[in-house]
């Protein structure tokens, strides 16, 4: 996207700045604190629920924590690091645990908002375990330091709470993450290979697979590719279920570094029956690119890309909202309908790029000519000298 332009209803580029997802970095996790609250306390203040704020903002317990039977609802507080929290991971003493869990999200423990709503799982057999302890919380604001729990039906025994960290340049950027549904995955050749293809570039970095029948737990290794003339490349390996106890429990979304290839394989381990009758549900998703421009002059307004002679202009965001009312100036902007290409202008583009490719080309023959010319007189002078 680095030769995005917008231009003007006179042909003017205006200034603008684009927020692309960043490069995959692995998060650090650190512990945090939890306050377990009665069933009556889930709307109540945090002053009234046996909680008290210090003048910094730290949640204090001010009462005994009520036993795991008689709450379902935890508070948490992240402190000032909110901006870099990119999920959280619950650890439950219980050896056998399944349920669900709403995150609603407040920077004052007065207004809340929901965030969050995912499946908690612990399950120990055989000296076999399978957890989900993560919930993601990509739409966390960056001032939104506490964090209300409600559990469905009561809440675990918890053990500890750790919080994923980003780097302050690598936190998933904020804005609605897109999904693409419905990929129509099909059989491959060999047992428990599965295939299929997102219909575009898409920089994809979630995978959710969803098995066809309850009481499944089986391994699965995913792949990709940009055509089906490239080798496979490994992504991600991870367990899929859907498992049915107190309700039902399925595998969260893989998390991967942004990924644009076109092509997709599952391959499941087969030794314990695969996934049964029936084909997986796949869904794809992805933090798009946002681009902020300023309305300059008169519109309508277009959005130009594809010129290879141009080089990034995009500047921070907040250069952007420098002087105005910052981002309650920020309108939505909607993509209008596409407009003709110039094929004169377009073939004129492509001459000129041919044109420098065969200047490259032939410089790059003389120069290899001429080095050649003198390793050859370098080679003859010693001889020459010598006959003398």
């Amino acid at each position: 996207l680095g030769d995005v332009r917008v231009l003007n209803g006179a042909g003017e580029p205006v200034p603008y700045s684009l927020d692309a997802p960043v490069a995959h970095q692995a998060p650090t996790l650190r512990p945090v604190n939890w306050f377990p609250l009665p069933a009556a306390a889930a709307n109540a203040p945090a002053a009234t629920a046996g909680v008290s704020i210090a003048q910094d903002g730290t949640l204090r317990l001010t009462t005994a924590a009520p036993n795991s039977g008689a709450r379902d609802v935890d508070l948490l507080d992240i402190g000032s690091a909110a901006q870099h929290v990119g999920a959280l991971v619950i650890h439950v003493r219980e050896d056998s645990y399944q349920g669900r869990v709403h995150v609603d999200a407040s920077a004052d423990l007065q207004s809340w908002r929901a965030v969050a709503d995912a499946s908690i799982l612990e399950a120990n057999h055989n000296g076999e375990r399978l957890a989900q302890e993560r919930v993601a919380l990509d739409n966390l604001g960056q001032r939104e330091r506490y964090l209300r729990l409600r559990w469905f039906g009561g809440g675990p025994e918890i053990t500890s709470v750790d919080v994923e960290l980003y780097p302050d340049e690598a936190r998933p950027s904020d804005g609605a993450r897109q999904w693409r549904e419905g990929l129509g995955v099909r059989a491959g050749k060999a047992a428990g290979e599965y295939l299929f293809e997102t219909g575009g570039a898409y920089p994809v970095d979630r995978l959710r697979i969803d098995v066809p029948q309850p009481n499944t737990v089986a391994q699965a290794t995913v792949y990709s590719r940009p055509s089906g003339d490239a080798p496979w490349r490994e992504i991600a390996h991870a367990p899929l279920f859907r498992v049915a106890q107190h309700g039902e429990a399925r595998n969260p979304p893989l998390e991967f570094a942004p990924d644009t290839d076109g092509e997709w394989r599952i391959v499941v381990d087969m030794r314990n029956g695969g996934l049964g009758n029936g084909m997986p549900n796949a869904a794809v998703g992805w933090q798009p690119a946002r681009l902020t421009f300023v309305a300059r002059g008169a519109g309508p307004f277009s959005l130009s890309v594809g010129n290879a002679r141009v080089v990034p202009a995009a500047q921070p965001r907040d250069d952007i909202l420098v002087g105005g009312e910052g981002v309650e100036s920020v309108k939505a902007a909607h993509l209008g309908a596409p407009l003709p290409v110039d094929e004169d202008e377009a073939r004129r583009a492509a001459g000129n790029a041919d044109s420098a490719r065969r200047y490259v080309l032939w410089g790059a023959l003389l120069l290899a000519v001429a080095v050649l010319a003198a390793m050859a007189w370098r080679l003859l002078r010693p001889q020459d000298t010598a006959q003398s």
